[in-house]
């Protein structure tokens, strides 16, 4: 398998650069950014190389370049992989799943610069972002599998065999994963951040979630934030008690409490600060590499819908 190490190594360079395209669209919604190149899509301002380049404008035309780039190396990653491993299910399913999310992804973000209605807009910003994150977890399950042929490891989990019933928690969970994603994602893009003031853990008067006021939906993030961190605490719990001999689903518990818990630490930090950029930078990565952790443990568990062979 050295042969293929080339191809391990662009695949890493991908995710490195699928990251990096993450973190700018962060930065863009932290900034204010995406207005930077006007209405125009994909050059800036109705020019490829504009005369005027304020600070907004380079944030912005920079996302487009680097989530171009992005786009160009999943789509030769997924090329790659498929005339190496073509008899691979796993591969192919990764790769087109990249590519379909990163077309998505893009299609979305230009709409956005191009739609003017500002609550509706606001919801396709927040669906952009889930877009991109799993586009960005498909490359990186594509990155894992690559090196787990790499190293002649099967498909199957080791150990304990899993109930039926505990994969499909698995995937449920990482359903919610996505959806309280979405949340977070909203509370950007509402502009929610410091809905509750520096509050923590209360939040004013107001009690419960909802899509009223920032507050509001502030509070419906954190309510499921709570709940994806108890849901992860089960999921570590049931794996020692039911699962420790299989070694790669303790890994990727343990990894997912830390991330989760990490996560809690970054969102109060958010919050106390004032919502800085670096604050929000450091909540958007660990959210992303615990969403990718929760995919990368639905991959090892196998799809629960299919018959045990």
């Amino acid at each position: 398998m050295k042969k293929h190490a080339t191809l391990r190594f662009l695949s890493i360079i991908t995710a490195l650069v699928s990251y990096l395209m993450l973190l700018m669209g962060a930065i863009v919604t932290k900034t204010g950014s995406g207005k930077g190149c006007g209405n125009s899509w994909p050059i800036c301002k109705g020019e490829l190389i504009p005369e005027s380049m304020p600070l907004e404008s380079i944030i912005e035309y920079s996302h487009r370049i680097i989530s171009s780039g992005a786009g160009m190396l999943i789509l030769a990653l997924t090329i790659w992989s498929w005339i190496v491993y073509r008899d691979n299910f796993r591969v192919k399913l990764f790769g087109v799943m990249s590519v379909f999310f990163v077309l998505l992804q893009g299609a979305l973000g230009a709409l956005t610069v191009m739609f003017e209605g500002p609550f509706i807009k606001k919801f396709m910003l927040a669906l952009h972002f889930g877009f991109s994150l799993i586009s960005f977890a498909s490359v990186m399950l594509l990155v894992i599998q690559l090196y787990r042929l790499r190293d002649g490891k099967p498909d199957k989990c080791s150990g304990t065999p899993l109930s039926r019933g505990f994969v499909w928690s698995v995937w449920a969970l990482a359903t919610y994963t996505y959806i309280a994603v979405y949340s977070g994602a909203l509370v950007r893009h509402m502009e929610a951040t410091m809905g509750c003031g520096y509050d923590f853990p209360s939040c004013g008067v107001t009690k419960f979630p909802g899509f009223g006021s920032t507050a509001e939906i502030h509070m419906l993030h954190r309510y499921a934030g709570i709940l994806l961190f108890l849901l992860t605490l089960w999921l570590l719990v049931v794996v020692l008690r039911k699962y420790r001999d299989n070694r790669d689903f303790v890994q990727g518990s343990w990894i997912a409490m830390i991330l989760i818990t990490l996560q809690a630490i970054a969102g109060i930090i958010t919050v106390k600060t004032g919502g800085v950029l670096m604050a929000a930078l450091l909540h958007t990565t660990i959210i992303t590499i615990y969403f990718t952790t929760i995919t990368y443990l639905c991959m090892l568990a196998g799809a629960p819908w299919k018959k045990k062979g």
